[in-house]
């Protein structure tokens, strides 16, 4: 009798535990495709138009001018994620309005070149609409 109610506990434990791994992956992808258009953890997102719509562009590293990015000469472009096609192809730089953030950090998007000037802060995994840059964005940076 005790050996049948220790197999019985195994089971509960072991389903329980199973449960509990079930969740949790189902939990992460929740977060993914609610965050930054599905994209992978990790990611700072700009948008073209409010409520996360229309091109987007993401960041995984600090950018200290959008209208060179990463020193190329060029800017980098809103591309399309299919959340709809306002402002594709159009530079970042001075035109993002909303962001979210899958990040385990903030991430902070600043009026001027080389993080100066107002900035707004996007919390870790989470999103929201630029204020005091609003269409006036020109750098990036996770703190």
């Amino acid at each position: 009798m005790r050996i049948r109610s220790l197999l019985v506990a195994g089971g509960v434990l072991a389903a329980g535990t199973m449960g509990v791994f079930t969740t949790a992956t189902s939990a992460q992808a929740a977060s993914r495709s609610s965050i930054c258009g599905g994209v992978l953890e990790g990611m700072y997102c700009l948008y073209y138009n409010s409520g996360q719509k229309g091109g987007a562009t993401g960041a995984r590293e600090n950018v200290p001018n959008w209208g060179n990015y990463n020193g190329t000469g060029l800017p980098m472009n809103f591309a399309d994620w299919g959340l709809g096609t306002a402002g594709v192809g159009q530079s970042v730089k001075n035109n993002a309005a909303s962001w979210a953030n899958t990040a385990n950090k903030s991430g902070v998007s600043y009026f001027n070149s080389n993080y100066g000037g107002a900035y707004d802060v996007g919390a870790p995994n989470s999103k929201g609409q630029l204020v005091n840059t609003y269409n006036e964005n020109a750098s990036f940076r996770f703190r």
